[in-house]
This record gives structure tokens, sequence and C-alpha cells, in this order.
């Protein structure tokens, strides 16, 4: 409060009144305070001079979600039903020990549901471990960091999820280095493990503190079943300058040995996604993406089993652009187109839209939009119409869609197919921790309609 009263040599009435010294609320006679900040100079943020708690030091608390989903499928075709059912929690331990650690823990539980007309009705449950670790270090005050148990790797998140231990280490410059071992679990509901071993290293460099500019690499040798498996690199680069442009870049590169009969020996760029974009201060933004993936050549059968030509030919490369404009307070226009090859075809995708802002009642929305879509076996020409509002705390919105498909490789009577769908949803939030998610979904075709129904409910503590 000091600061805003006047040196004693400046004049009685000033040119400009000091602003108040505002009080807590019932206590008018507030004592001084005691700490005063005397370093403090103008120009400086306001806790430039405040020691910072170290991690051992702030008090342990837990926090995390726990949440349950439902989503339910009607179909008149084959008289099918589906039933989904999800639950789970993620919980973090601070400060577990006093140390400044951390205790983490993710799982879930899924129940899965179908139900057709003859005999191959399946019903089955998961109880699925996506994360138990514990962790301790990475501050300013401890730059050595490790953690062991079931977690996504923290140097390279690119490598996996891992069983096992990793460690890594802070430089005074910002730049990390890390090291990892243990197994890869299987990358399915089950995510069985002990098949995959993996020994990983990562080396992160950044230009300054403010890591606007950095870039990674990282080097993962896997063995299948005790057997040397696969030669991955990987390099990441990203770049947020001042101006509102990013950059950002990942590349996954396999190593193949004389062994290796699919692919030959030598390096091949397995999976690439790039993207650059801009935002404007407006709201207007821009982006382009580009993806590349192949299959690499794997003892591992993380999916369906490849064949050696696909090995050697199969690849999808896609490029993406997209644009949301404002055209004023209370209208905007958004954009977007893409076209992909892959070694049999080669498509395209684009769609426009124009929205209105408060167009009805206070705090709604009006969008139209136009698609269309030219698939391998699918052409598709559409329009949607959505409507909805917002408060404080919620979200709502009706949508009408309808869409003529046209499928290659039936017969002239068979091949054009009408869809209309309609779909309504909402979302509210409470300051407690709650929120809630809902939709239903009516599709209607030539002779058949499907109904759906979801539903999302969080606490978060």
């Amino acid at each position: 409060s000091a600061r805003f009263v006047p040196p004693a040599s400046a004049p009685e009435t000033p040119a400009q009144p000091a602003p108040p010294v505002l009080a807590p609320a019932g206590d008018a006679q507030h004592p001084p305070w005691s700490n005063t900040d005397p370093d403090w100079q103008p120009g400086q943020p306001l806790l430039a001079r405040v020691r910072p708690l170290r991690p051992e030091e702030r008090p342990r608390s837990i926090h995390g979600r726990i949440y349950g989903i439902f989503d339910g499928i009607r179909s008149t075709e084959d008289d099918r039903t589906d039933l989904f059912f999800r639950t789970g929690a993620g919980v973090s331990y601070e400060n577990l020990t006093g140390h400044g650690d951390r205790l983490l823990f993710e799982g879930e539980l899924n129940y899965r549901n179908t139900n057709v007309p003859d005999t191959d009705d399946e019903s089955k449950t998961r109880l699925r471990l996506d994360r138990l670790s514990y962790s301790r270090g990475g501050t300013r005050f401890e730059p050595l960091r490790w953690e062991f148990g079931r977690f996504l790797q923290h140097g390279m998140p690119e490598f996996g999820v891992l069983d096992g231990v990793e460690i890594g280490m802070r430089t005074s410059d910002g730049d990390r280095v890390g090291a990892s071992f243990g197994f890869m679990p299987e990358p399915d509901a089950e995510m069985s493990t002990g098949d995959d071993l993996q020994v990983a290293v990562s080396y992160r460099w950044v230009r300054d503190e403010s890591e606007r500019l950095s870039f990674a690499a990282g080097f993962q040798k896997s063995f299948h079943e005790f057997a040397a498996d696969r030669d991955l690199f990987v390099a990441n680069l990203r770049y947020l300058p001042d101006d509102g442009w990013n950059f950002t870049s990942t590349a996954w590169v396999d190593y193949y040995g004389e062994t290796d009969v699919a692919k030959g020996a030598g390096v091949e760029l397995t999976q690439m996604y790039t993207s650059v974009g801009r935002r404007w201060k407006d709201g207007s933004t821009v982006n382009l993406v580009y993806t590349h993936l192949a299959f690499p050549d794997i003892e591992r059968d993380e999916f369906l089993p490849v064949l050696d030509a696909q090995l050697a030919d199969d690849h999808n490369d896609r490029v993406a652009i997209s644009s949301r404009m404002s055209l004023g307070d209370e209208t905007f226009a958004r954009a977007g187109a893409g076209g992909w090859i892959d070694q049999d075809d080669d498509g395209f995708d684009g769609e426009v839209g124009v929205g209105f802002r408060d167009v009805l009642i206070h705090r709604s929305f009006c969008e139209l939009t136009g698609f269309v879509t030219s698939g391998r076996f699918l052409n598709s020409l559409g329009g949607r119409v959505s409507l909805g509002g917002y408060g404080d705390t919620s979200r709502w919105s009706v949508d009408y869609e309808l869409a003529q498909h046209h499928f290659d490789g039936f017969s002239d009577d068979n091949d054009d197919l009408p869809q209309h769908r309609l779909r309504v949803g909402g979302d509210w939030n409470s300051v407690s921790g709650w929120s809630v998610s809902a939709h239903g979904d009516v599709e209607l075709w030539d002779t058949e309609n499907a109904v759906s129904l979801g539903l999302y409910l969080q606490r978060s503590f």
C-alpha cells in the first residue's frame, strides 16, 4: 500500500490524486503488511522478489477426476443394439512423502454388449490400467527427475507407454537429457505386457528460458521376446514466435538391416506430422497440416498382421488447410480443404461455413455449412444447419444434416443413399467440479434408421 502514498516532497495537492488504499472488508484498520517487499522496483512483476515455495514445502494434496460414460446405438438394420459403459478415475497425490514427489493413477473399467438377431451376440468386460507411477524431481530446485511404474514417457512421449523406469536431467540452460528402460504394453484394450522390451535415450535443446524454439531427438531400441526388433529415431522441432505464428513438426524414422527383406537395408520416414499456423488478435486463424504414414517392419503384431507387399508399398499422405475469419463482432466464416494419396488411389474433402452470434437471442449462434468428400469407395455432398446457445457454464446445440452418398462398385439402383441426421446436445459445468455432456442422434436412410444416445458425467476434485 505504501507504493500509492506520494513522497514527502510532493505537493499537498497532486495533479492526479493517488488511488485509494483498499482494506479488506470488515477491517478498516488493517495492520501493516509483514512482507514489505523492500527490493521491488517499478516495472518488475509483483512477485519478482518473493521466494517461491519448494515442492517439499507445499502441503500434501490429492486431486483428480472420476467419470462415467454411456453410449447406446439402436439400428433397424439387422435389429442391432450396441451398448457401451465406461467408468474410470485419474488421481494425483502430490508431495506424498514430503519430498516433492507424486503418485499417479489412471484406470478404467469397460463393458460392451452387442445384440444381433442370430447367435453372434457379444458381451465383454475389461479392466484397464493406464497409469500407476511414482515420480520425483524435474523442478528448478531438483533438476534430476525419475519415474517408475506404468506411465507415458516424459522425455520423448512419442516412444509411448512404458512399464519400467525413466531418468531425466535438466541443465542450467534449460536443455534436458533422459533415458528409459522397460517393457512396452500392447496398444490394445488389455495392454498386456512382458513381450516387448525397450531402451531409449533422448535430448531436448531450447534456445533460451522462454522455450519458444526447441528441438528434441531420441533413439529407441526394442526387442520382441528378447530378439532384436526395431531401431527407431524420433525428432521434434517447435517454434512459437511472438507474432502469433506457430510451427511444429515430428518425424519417425526407422533403420533397417539386411534381414529386413520387405523394406531393404537403409532408413525410411515411417511417420510425420507437420503443422504451421497463425492466430490474429481478432480471433482469425489459419492452419496448414501435412501427415505421412507407412507401416514399419517390426516383429510385434500391434494390430492386424501386415503382408510383405503392404510393408513395401502401403502409405498415406495428406495435406489439409483450415481457416477461420472474423467478419465482424457477430459474424465469422470458416473453410477447410484437404487432399490425400495412397498406394492405390487419391481423394479430397472440403468444407465451408458461415456463422452468426446473437442472431436470434442473446448468447445464441447459428452456423450454415456445406461439405464434399471424394473417397476411395464413397463420394458425398451435403449441408448442415446448427443452432444453439451458451451461458457462463453451459452450452447447447441442435444440428440438422442432409447428405447424398454415392457408393462405387454397386448396381445403379443401389449406389445412391440419402442420409438425414438430427443431433441435439448440451454441456454443463459447475464451479464445484461437476461436468455433464449429453447428446442424442437420429439418422434416417431410405428404409432404415438408427438412434444413438450418449452421456458423459465427470467430477473433478
